[in-house]
């Protein structure tokens, strides 16, 4: 998958709206992922970014429901954040989306940022600077949550490789 990910994104073009590419992203998943496979595993991305107008967007393309259930034999796309929920948001404000098993996002990940997080910066490391430093810091929590559930959980739901990466204008 990550492989197949990368090729997929290699091929958006500068033009392309997030609109564009959840829509294709879906199409080619039900066309390369075996029916059987999407309709036995669970599998999604979300996918972010600014359109045009600088207003952000968030996207899920996935095989599931908003429970977390498998009902969908095809990969859907949807975008909730302008289409629900940033006409309720105060000024400002913002919005966080989670799905699959949230503990680890809402126990470990504001953890990580306050505890490994702090180092970042200080002396002997290097500060978090640019959109390569976010996403490689990204990454490592995600490969420091994935190693936990793989050492400690009795059903590993994180799988590998974990891939991060950021999607500019």
């Amino acid at each position: 998958m990550s492989e197949w990910i990368q090729d997929f994104f290699y091929r958006i073009r500068p033009t392309d709206t997030l609109a564009e590419i959840a829509e294709r992203l879906a199409f080619q998943l039900n066309a390369d992922v075996p029916k059987d496979w999407r309709d036995t595993e669970i599998s999604g991305f979300h996918l972010a970014g600014l359109r045009a107008d600088d207003c952000a967007e968030f996207w899920f393309i996935r095989n599931v429901d908003d429970a977390g259930n498998l009902t969908r034999a095809d990969f859907e796309f949807r975008e909730d954040f302008q289409c629900r929920d940033a006409p309720g948001l105060p000024f400002g404000a913002a919005q966080i989306y989670r799905n699959g098993d949230i503990r680890a996002h809402v126990v470990a990940w504001a953890q990580i940022d306050q505890s490994l997080g702090l180092l970042l910066g200080t002396q002997s490391f290097r500060a978090l600077q640019s959109i390569e430093d976010y996403v490689e810091w990204v990454q490592f929590k995600m490969e420091l949550v994935a190693d936990f559930y793989e050492r400690f959980s009795t059903e590993s739901i994180i799988g590998r490789p974990i891939d991060a990466f950021a999607i500019q204008k």
